[in-house]
């Protein structure tokens, strides 16, 4: 009776093992496939129409759609002043690059007195102007 049961230990012992060592090892899989390149589509912004407007909502209203802007032409960027024209043109489609540059040209309020400092140029740093479709 001894010898079998000391084949039972035995045959114990070598399951044992087996499944110890099965389990401590890592599956073998197949690696999945790599995923598609898909770089996502850079957001596109659109140039606000800010003509006509008093430059202090202008400014604001350009800060607001993520622009940053800049003054150019004769006329300083006092709040009361006019924009006349601006660039890129509104209804422009560009790529969202942080801020594009929105140029501005003013046309002077006669009906204030510009007083103070002109700001001639937004808060931050403008970035590159791409337009929508050029990538």
């Amino acid at each position: 009776m001894r010898p079998i049961l000391l084949l039972g230990v035995v045959v114990v012992a070598l399951v044992a093992t087996t499944i110890t060592y099965a389990a401590g090892r890592e599956l073998q899989s197949v690696p999945p496939p790599p995923a598609a390149s898909t770089t996502p589509k850079p957001a596109t912004v659109i140039v606000p129409d800010v003509r006509r407007e008093s430059f202090v909502f202008a400014k604001g209203q350009l800060q607001d759609a993520g622009f940053a802007w800049k003054v150019v032409g004769a006329v300083p960027g006092y709040s009361a002043n006019t924009v006349v024209s601006q660039s890129p043109a509104p209804g422009t489609k560009l790529l969202d690059t942080g801020a594009p540059l929105i140029k501005v040209t003013l046309e002077r309020n006669k009906q204030y007195p510009s007083a103070g400092e002109p700001e001639d140029t937004s808060p931050y740093s403008p970035t590159a102007n791409k337009l929508a479709g050029s990538e």
